[in-house]
């Protein structure tokens, strides 16, 4: 039996506006170009692409001015994709992903992050100040 070919490390890191609502699109739109390029396949590119998609819209509602960072990171040998987005955050961590009510239209999308991803977790800088919230997704 051939063993199964380890992913080679890779990263890939863009600057997006944190004020833009083109943000999230632009940042699904540049996660799935460098997933797609690293052969990844279409299921592990279509769910990093909601948890690109959720972490960057997280950034722009809460992260402050400035600018987004979005980074892709695959670690191997390990197969695993790291998706960080990084703001311009305030101290005190972020919301627990938590469902709420029937008829509320947001506040669903930490939730869903963590339903696909292996680990969701974040850190703060006070100099200068950053939030960055990760999930690591496991490759198929």
């Amino acid at each position: 039996m051939t063993p199964k070919r380890l992913p080679e490390p890779q990263q890939a890191t863009c600057h997006l506006p944190g004020i833009s609502d083109q943000t999230p699109s632009r940042a699904r739109h540049f996660t799935a170009d460098h997933l797609n390029r690293w052969g990844l396949q279409e299921h592990t590119v279509d769910m990093a692409e909601l948890i690109t998609s959720e972490l960057a819209t997280n950034a722009i509602r809460h992260g402050g001015d400035g600018l987004v960072t979005l980074t892709l990171f695959i670690p191997a040998p390990l197969p695993l994709l790291k998706i960080a987005v990084t703001d311009r955050g305030r101290v005190g961590g972020i919301a627990r992903p938590t469902l709420p009510g029937p008829d509320a239209e947001s506040g669903r999308g930490l939730a869903m992050v963590e339903a696909v991803a292996a680990l969701l977790s974040h850190k703060h800088t006070i100099e200068p100040p950053t939030t960055t919230v990760w999930a690591m997704l496991r490759l198929a």
